[in-house]
């Protein structure tokens, strides 16, 4: 039994120093790795998450270029339809919807006319500087025979005014003589004031300077009702163009500035882009995560 106690001493002295002996570097390293695993797979997931994002702006973008596509469509079916209704133009008023064809018969009030602009237009492959031109028109008044044929009486709404867009003169052009006086006899259509462009100077009512087509503002100007109705005159066919004013036809008014087939090729753009970043992306990525491991 004494011979025995030594050896049982100095094994518990060994234990006793293999657990208090530092650790190595790579121990070190194996205890410490799962609270950086963490941090380091989420800082991961972000750069993963911001190369992504290009593709997934492009994408929506895209998406929202086709719900344009179908919203552009929707207008012209209905401006189409708006203009196959008809309206006698003493009739019409602010409530009228717009784009509904109105004739229009009268007296133009020359010396109220308004020129609104600048507006230029390519004449002869030349863009030339000029203006709309906005006359009032008092309209002829609608009479009717009575049941024995004999005396006329005027029906309901006659002797209104109206503001007529007559159409695009260049800024070298004059009217004729006011004093000579002037009819105006064509189809129309009812219009709404227009918004004002982000970079379109504010109307000048006390000056006569006009930018933009606000309708209650210039009938005010001219001495009208704020709710005199505003028709835009049409001319068919393509006809003379160098007849000033120069009415638009039923074709371009069906022009809208960006039309349903750029929407689509818009759409086609966003979404090449898209596919494009989203592939470098994914390439980027998973090489990122091949050089980890």
């Amino acid at each position: 039994m004494p011979p025995r106690a030594p050896s049982r001493a100095l094994f518990r002295a060994l234990r006793r120093a293999s657990t208090a002996a530092p650790t190595s570097p790579a121990s070190r390293a194996r205890s410490t790795a799962p609270s950086t695993a963490a941090p380091t797979r989420a800082a991961s997931n972000a750069s993963a998450l911001a190369l992504l994002l290009p593709s997934a702006v492009a994408g929506a973008l895209g998406a929202w270029q086709l719900a344009r596509r179908e919203e552009k469509m929707a207008a012209i079916d209905a401006r189409a339809t708006a203009l196959e209704r008809a309206v006698d133009a003493s009739r019409a008023s602010a409530g009228t919807a717009e784009w509904t064809r109105a004739r229009v018969e009268g007296e133009l009030d020359l010396a109220r006319t308004a020129r609104v602009g600048p507006r230029a237009r390519t004449v002869c492959g030349v863009a030339t500087p000029g203006s709309l031109i906005v006359t009032p028109v008092r309209l002829r008044e609608k009479k009717k025979r009575g049941w024995l044929g004999g005396g006329k009486r005027r029906e309901d709404g006659d002797a209104a005014t109206v503001l007529l867009v007559r159409g695009w003169a260049p800024d070298a052009w004059t009217d004729v003589d006011e004093k000579a006086g002037a009819c105006a006899k064509t189809e129309g259509a009812v219009r709404s004031s227009e918004t004002r462009g982000r970079f379109t100077p504010e109307n000048e009512p006390e000056n006569d300077r006009w930018f933009w087509l606000d309708a209650p503002a210039l009938a005010e100007s001219r001495g009208l009702p704020r709710d005199a109705p505003l028709i835009q005159a049409i001319r068919s066919g393509s006809g003379d163009e160098t007849t000033y004013p120069l009415a638009s036809t039923k074709e371009e008014l069906m022009r809208f500035p960006v039309s349903p087939e750029q929407h689509l090729g818009y759409a086609a753009t966003w979404f090449a882009l898209s596919a494009a970043t989203g592939a470098l992306a994914v390439v980027r990525i998973r090489r990122g995560v091949g050089h980890r491991f």
